[in-house]
C-alpha cells in the first residue's frame, strides 16, 4: 500500500519523487486483481475443476494455466514485500526527524492498529480476502524485529517462508481437484448480503492470522530492503536487483509449471498427496516469485526514469493510492459477482473474469490520475487512515505516515 517511502528524507514537498516504489504497488494491483476475480466464479455457466477454477473451454484453460505459474501465490509474497519496505521506510524517517526507538515503534503499533480496523470494516462491507487486517496484525507482532540483525531476521524469514508454504499450500491442495465432476463453491458470496457479510467475518477472523504468517517472510525481506533504500536508489543496487529478478522469476515459473498443469485440465489423474505436494511447492517458489517481480520493476523503473511516459506515470499514480485502489477493486468483485447482484460469477469463465480484473484495475489506474492531475496528493482511503492515526496520537501539526 501507499506510504510516501519514495521521498527522500529532508525534502520538501515538491522533490521528486522515486518511481520504483509507487510502479511496483500499481503494477502489483494487476496481479491482485488477476488472482481475486477469477476465485468469484461459481461455475453453473461451465464446468469448474477446484482452485483456481478452471472452465472447460481452451481458452479458460490456457487463461487458469497461466494465472498459476505467473499470479496465483505470486501475489501476496509481492504484496508483502512492498508493505514491509514501506514499515522500514516509516521507520527511518521517524528516527530521522528526531524520535527515539521507543517512539519510532510506537507510530507502526498505531498505524497496524488502524490496519486492523481498516481491515474488520472491508471484510464487514466487501471482501473476505481481506490483507489489512492482517498486515495490521504483521505490524503489531513483527515491529520488534525491524531492528534485528541479518542472522535473526534470515532465520525467522526461513522459519515463516517454510511454515506459510506448508500451511497455505494444504489449503489450496485441499480444493484443487482435476475432477471434472467436482465443482468450486464461489469464494466468500452467500445467497444474500446479510449471511454473506456474517460469513466474510467469520472468515476474516480465520484468515487474518493465517495470512500475516504466510506474510512474515516477504515482510521482513522489504523491512531490510528499505533499510538498503533499495527501491528508491535502484542504480546502486542493479546488479543485485538484475539477479533476483531472474533467479527469481525462473524459480517461480518452474515452481508453478506443475499445478499449472493440474488447473488447466492437462493432468487428471493427481493423487492427494502428490496435489499437496505441487501446491506446497507452488506456494514455496510463489515467494521466490514475488520477490523477483519486485525486483523487474525496480529495473524497468530505473529505465523509464527521468523519461516517464503517461502510462508510467498513471500506473504509479495507482500506486501512490494503492489502498484506495485495492479497495475499489473490492466494491468491483462485490457488485459484479454476488449472486444478490450482478451474479457475473455464474455465466463469465476464468478468461473473462481475467478481462474484468483487467478493466478494474485500468479504471482504477485512470482513477488514481485524475486525482494526481487534480492535485490530491492521497486517495480516499490513505486520507482517511492518515487522520484516524493523527488523531490517535500524533503530534499536533507533524505529517502523518500514509499507507
Amino acid at each position: 500500500m501507499s506510504d510516501g517511502v519514495a521521498r527522500p528524507s529532508g525534502s520538501g514537498a515538491g522533490a521528486h519523487r522515486a518511481l520504483a516504489p509507487d510502479l511496483a504497488r500499481g503494477l502489483m494491483l494487476l496481479i491482485v486483481a488477476l488472482v481475486h476475480a477469477h476465485m468469484f466464479l461459481r461455475g453453473s455457466a461451465t464446468v469448474v475443476r477446484g482452485y483456481p477454477p478452471v472452465a472447460g473451454s481452451p481458452p479458460d484453460a490456457l487463461t487458469a494455466g497461466l494465472l498459476t505459474v505467473l499470479a496465483d501465490s505470486r501475489s501476496f509474497p509481492m504484496f508483502a514485500l512492498l508493505f514491509g519496505y514501506g514499515t522500514g521506510r516509516i521507520l527511518a524517517r521517524e528516527r530521522e526527524r528526531g524520535r527515539d526507538e521507543s517512539g519510532a515503534r510506537a507510530v507502526l503499533r498505531r498505524r497496524a492498529r488502524w490496519l486492523l480496523v481498516f481491515g474488520f470494516a472491508h471484510a464487514l462491507l466487501l471482501f473476505a480476502g481481506d490483507v489489512l487486517g492482517a498486515y495490521g496484525l504483521l505490524g503489531l507482532a513483527a515491529v520488534g524485529l525491524t531492528g534485528a540483525g541479518d542472522r535473526t531476521l534470515y532465520t525467522v524469514v526461513g522459519i515463516g517462508v517454510v511454515t506459510g508454504a506448508a500451511v497455505y499450500g494444504t489449503m489450496v491442495s485441499a480444493s484443487v481437484s482435476p475432477d471434472p465432476g467436482d465443482t468450486a463453491a464461489a469464494l466468500f458470496l452467500a445467497a444474500d448480503p446479510v449471511s454473506d457479510a456474517a460469513y466474510r467475518v467469520g472468515t476474516w477472523v480465520l484468515t487474518t492470522p493465517l495470512f500475516a504468517l504466510m506474510s512474515l517472510g516477504p515482510f521482513l525481506i522489504g523491512e531490510r530492503a528499505a533499510r538498503l533504500r533499495i527501491l528508491e536508489e535502484p542504480g546502486r543496487h542493479r546488479a543485485l536487483l538484475r539477479r533476483v529478478a531472474l533467479t527469481g522469476t525462473a524459480v517461480s515459473v518452474a515452481g508453478g509449471l506443475p499445478l499449472a498443469l493440474v488447473t488447466s485440465g492437462v493432468w487428471t489423474t493427481t493423487p492427494a498427496d502428490v496435489t499437496w505436494g505441487l501446491s506446497t511447492l507452488h506456494v514455496l517458489t510463489g515467494y521466490a516469485g514475488g520477490c523477483g517481480l519486485a525486483a523487474a520493476v525496480a529495473l524497468l523503473a530505473l529505465r523509464l526514469d527521468g523519461r516517464r511516459s503517461a502510462t508510467a506515470t498513471a500506473v504509479a499514480a495507482c500506486g501512490r493510492r494503492s489502498m484506495s485502489c485495492y479497495l475499489g477493486q473490492s466494491v468491483v468483485w462485490l457488485a459484479l459477482f454476488a449472486p444478490y447482484t450482478w451474479g457475473l460469477g455464474d455465466r463469465v469463465g476464468v478468461l473473462g473474469s481475467a478481462l474484468i480484473a483487467l478493466g478494474t484495475w485500468s479504471a482504477g489506474v485512470l482513477a488514481a490520475e485524475l486525482l494526481r492531475r487534480g492535485g490530491e496528493r492521497q486517495g480516499p482511503a490513505e486520507a482517511l487512515l492518515s487522520r484516524a492515526i493523527r488523531r490517535a496520537g500524533e503530534p499536533g501539526g507533524s505529517r502523518t505516515p500514509r499507507r
